[in-house]
């Protein structure tokens, strides 16, 4: 089977390194209508479904087992030009040409976990609130959290038709503490009881260029949903929230 990649740059750079970030063992799936891979943090707080759109000449779907996204990144990197064609057999990826060829092996099925979700139940999932920041507010917010030391939560909430994200740590007292504004407006209900996420998270969004990100929260089950859209390529981040 042949995987036809029109853009090597936009499929290392924006999909596999973004994978990468959560897990670099993970089964990419293959369609006729692009790769995806769905996945879940090591501490179980995050999961990524993320795919790259790209209409491939398959006669059927397939599972590949990657046990190492890093160095698949960069033996990809190491092809000349941004239109490329690998072949699949079985268990192996292999490559070849005038200038280089290489064989990247594959797991079986089955060694590599994966979370009990599918993309049908993430999109059943329900939200109250939803807003759009652009990419320079959350780099502004990742900036600023320098200012603060040895805290690591950020605080979602509304007022006044606007919506805030507060660096800071509210089981503690007397502590260093920062508050930005992200949106003039967003949709749907208030957030009035502020919902503490991972600071690391948020650095980790900033990793994934764009130039808006999608925000929805679901406040009952103190779960956020952030969307990256890249030309091609989808980022789909749900987040549990942490204890305040």
């Amino acid at each position: 089977m042949k995987l036809k990649i029109p853009n090597k740059t936009e499929f290392v750079n924006r999909f596999l390194n973004q994978v990468s970030k959560i897990n670099t063992a993970c089964v990419l799936k293959v369609t006729n209508k692009g790769i995806s891979s769905l996945l879940t943090a090591a501490d179980n707080t995050l999961i990524l479904f993320s795919r790259y759109n790209v209409d491939l000449d398959i006669d059927k779907d397939i599972n590949l087992n990657i046990p190492d996204l890093n160095r698949l990144s960069k033996i990809i990197n190491c092809i000349p030009g941004d239109e490329i064609e690998l072949d699949v057999h079985e268990s192996v990826i292999q490559y070849e040409s005038k200038d280089i060829r290489f064989k990247y092996y594959l797991l079986d099925d089955g060694i590599i976990e994966t979370p009990p979700l599918s993309e049908e139940k993430i999109k059943q999932i329900e939200y109250n609130t939803n807003f759009s920041i652009p990419y320079e507010s959350l780099i502004n917010l990742i900036k600023s959290s320098s200012f603060v030391v040895d805290i690591h939560k950020v605080y979602f909430f509304t007022k006044d038709g606007s919506v805030y994200a507060e660096v800071n740590d509210k089981r503690r007292q007397n502590i260093d503490n920062i508050c930005l504004k992200l949106s003039d407006n967003y949709s749907g209900d208030q957030i009035t009881t502020p919902l503490p996420m991972s600071l690391e998270t948020i650095r980790l969004l900033g990793s994934a260029r764009t130039d808006s990100i999608t925000i929805l929260i679901n406040s009952k089950l103190n779960v956020m949903m952030f969307g990256i859209n890249n030309d091609n390529v989808k980022l789909t981040y749900i987040v549990s929230g942490l204890v305040k």
